[in-house]
């Protein structure tokens, strides 16, 4: 299984993926609450980033989820297959997250079950 970083700036939402993914087993890389910081680590991380599956909420301090996943993109357009973007913001869509080449959208509230066959598509498809 990938490494993988959450970015959410929601501390209940935070600490329900940690309880869901330490019941599977899956281990959190990271959790971190705003882009800025998120946009810093991924720099300093822009060598290894390839084993990192990342869920990003949109709606994060300082930089939107779009813009962290486009600077993830940047980097290496591979990277695109590994972010999730997950948000119940209403101003951002499907299509929208599409358009960036990223295939993965979640829209908040979502199941335990489509998170983890979201993961999972991705682990298949690395």
């Amino acid at each position: 299984m990938k490494r993988i970083i959450i970015i959410e700036d929601e501390k209940d939402i935070s600490n329900l993926y940690k309880l869901l993914f330490e019941r599977e087993g899956i281990q959190i890389e990271e959790i971190i609450s705003s882009g800025k910081i998120a946009l810093e680590k991924i720099d300093e991380l822009k060598d290894s980033l390839t084993d990192i599956i990342f869920i990003i909420d949109h709606r994060i301090p300082e930089k939107t989820g779009l813009e962290v996943a486009k600077r993830l993109i940047e980097i290496s357009p591979v990277l695109k297959n590994q972010i999730i973007i997950a948000t119940a913001d209403d101003t951002i869509s499907k299509d929208q997250v599409h358009d960036l080449g990223i295939p993965y959208f979640l829209r908040k509230p979502f199941s335990l079950e489509d998170l983890l066959a979201t993961l999972d598509k991705i682990e298949k498809s690395s």
